[in-house]
């Protein structure tokens, strides 16, 4: 997501960013210096992320949010498109609170980051 991000900027997109991570802490947050300083250079984007454990520093940096990510309390652009990248369990549970509310199949692209399932099944 990261790559993404850095891609938009070089080409100057002016996209509206909304970048949502959710991570351990801003301390297991990789490229997060990285992140925030590409959305710094976009016109109109935003930084939400939820952490499992909360730190008062990071508080007024990213807009965090405590525990695991929940696309409900957020508000969802009608014409958005939508990149997940994580675990398995991660992306079916954003997915599917996509769906919920209203958000197209379509309109949700995903990335599996974890273990390589197929590998998993060469070794048994």
């Amino acid at each position: 997501m990261a790559g993404m991000l850095s891609h938009l900027v070089k080409t100057g997109s002016q996209r509206k960013m909304a970048f949502l991570h959710a991570d351990n802490s801003a301390n297991t947050f990789a490229l997060r210096n990285q992140i925030r300083e590409d959305l710094a250079k976009m016109p109109d984007a935003s930084l939400i992320t939820w952490y499992v454990e909360p730190t008062k520093s990071t508080q007024t940096i990213d807009g965090e949010l405590a525990g695991f990510m929940d696309v409900s309390t957020i508000e969802l652009p009608t014409d958005a498109e939508y990149y997940l990248c994580g675990p398995l369990v991660f992306m079916q549970s954003v997915r599917s609170a996509l769906i919920a509310r209203g958000v197209p199949a379509k309109d949700i692209q995903y990335e599996v980051f974890g273990p390589d399932l197929w590998l998993a099944d060469f070794q048994s």
